[in-house]
């Protein structure tokens, strides 16, 4: 099973994005549905959004050093959630948390769990479920 997207044009250059639900790992009727990700396959793990984190309640589990742009690194707090991309089944992950950060950032972590294909020329994702 499979889905397509397109990719968001609103952006230069367009950039793949998908939905995904979250959930406390806790306590699944803690959700949030329809969260836009952007496909990030330059991070080992995924970002979500810290108003993610205060929706759902969850509880800080670490933090970890991470290096952005120019290796200028931070700490960021670590956070485990239930994270389905569409309708597939749920993973649980372990997830950086950025206040500044707008959309999730599909990370390594999560699409290594499906198969991705990027259609540049047409703009276009398709993304499955073994």
């Amino acid at each position: 099973m499979s889905v397509r997207y397109k990719y968001n044009r609103q952006l230069s250059p367009p950039a793949p994005y998908v939905h995904v639900s979250l959930a406390r790992p806790d306590n699944a009727d803690l959700l949030v549905r329809d969260v836009p990700a952007q496909l990030d396959t330059a991070a080992y793990m995924t970002v979500v959004p810290m108003t993610v984190v205060e929706q759902l309640q969850l509880e800080q589990l670490d933090q970890e050093a991470v290096a952005g742009f120019g290796g200028h690194i931070s700490m960021a707090p670590v956070y485990l959630v239930s994270l389905a991309v569409n309708d597939f089944a749920a993973v649980l992950v372990r997830v950086l948390a950025d206040r500044h950060e707008p959309y999730v950032l599909l990370g390594r972590d999560v699409l290594n769990q499906h198969r991705v294909l990027l259609d540049g020329p047409s703009l276009i994702l398709e993304i499955g479920a073994e």
